[in-house]
């Protein structure tokens, strides 16, 4: 069995050789946060300014019309950025690239919408005599993405296919582009995929970074992002759940501090732990 993959039902010792472990290597955190920042300016990252504009309840707002692009210059999305272009690519089609930090559209988060079905519906416009009046007969809009690329919503609804002749919008569609799709695929889709992934890339070294650090080692180790407490909880700190298990399964004094690794008398009471065998001793004590 691999290392440490016991995360429901251990040995006591068990605990004890994992946390062990995983303390002695808590010195690597700010070399690997040091790597993580470099990786990340190495990536590079694309921001794009939307149109501003003012929602109902009279607070600033953005619309999806892209009025600019910046890419970080000599990243390797920047190299990538300008591969695309210089193969005829829009960076516009590649993706809104919104992020929740910054002003854009839909506070940078594409969601399913969530209507009440007596209002939510598409309107459907009929004229009773004095003027064109919604029929009150249109689509729910319950589940639609909130984004101008949801087509469904710009049509009126999801249309069933079998209301045109769409194989032979296909046909059209393949004979139109099949000659070059070996072309599209190698100057422009891998482009974009690999783009996007860098992208991606970025965001989830920032998330470890700046979420999962600092939730396991902020305001304790040099190098971590400062500990927001609004933001995090000081009682999922490693050190503090190490800490409270301890004092759990260990025979430790009222100040908690652990006496002896030897299992306190509560411990054949819980179910997800247990004291160790004679095979397993040694083992723990090697921290494996």
């Amino acid at each position: 069995m691999s290392s440490f993959d016991k995360m429901v039902v251990w040995p006591i010792g068990y605990f004890r050789a994992t946390t062990s472990w995983l303390l002695r290597n808590r010195k690597e955190v700010g070399a690997r946060i040091a790597t993580i920042n470099a990786e990340i300016d190495r990536i590079g990252n694309v921001y794009v300014g939307y149109e501003p504009t003012t929602n109902a309840e009279g607070e600033e707002d953005f619309t999806e019309t892209r009025l600019s692009l910046s890419v970080t210059s000599d990243s390797n999305v920047g190299r990538l950025m300008q591969a695309y272009v210089a193969n005829g690519g829009n960076p516009l089609d590649i993706s809104p690239f919104m992020y929740p930090e910054f002003g854009y559209p839909h506070g940078g988060v594409i969601s399913p919408m969530s209507v009440d079905d007596n209002e939510g519906k598409q309107p459907v416009m009929i004229d009773d005599g004095s003027g064109e009046v919604d029929s009150g007969y249109g689509a729910s809009m319950g589940g639609w993405m909130n984004t101008d690329r949801y087509y469904p919503a710009r049509q009126g609804g999801r249309k069933d296919q079998g209301s045109f002749d769409s194989d032979t919008i296909l046909t059209g569609m393949h004979h139109v582009r099949s000659w070059a799709n070996q072309e599209i695929k190698e100057r422009l889709q891998d482009i974009e995929w690999r783009i996007i992934k860098q992208c991606d890339l970025r965001e989830q070294l920032v998330k470890e970074r700046d979420d999962v650090l600092v939730q396991a080692f902020g305001g304790v180790l040099s190098g971590v992002p400062e500990f927001d407490e609004d933001r995090f909880d000081d009682n999922l700190l490693v050190q503090n759940v190490i800490q409270e298990m301890y004092q759990l399964i260990f025979q430790t004094a009222d100040t908690g501090l652990v006496e002896s690794f030897s299992p306190n008398p509560l411990v054949p009471l819980y179910g997800f732990t247990f004291k160790d065998v004679e095979s397993e001793i040694n083992r723990f004590e090697m921290g494996c």
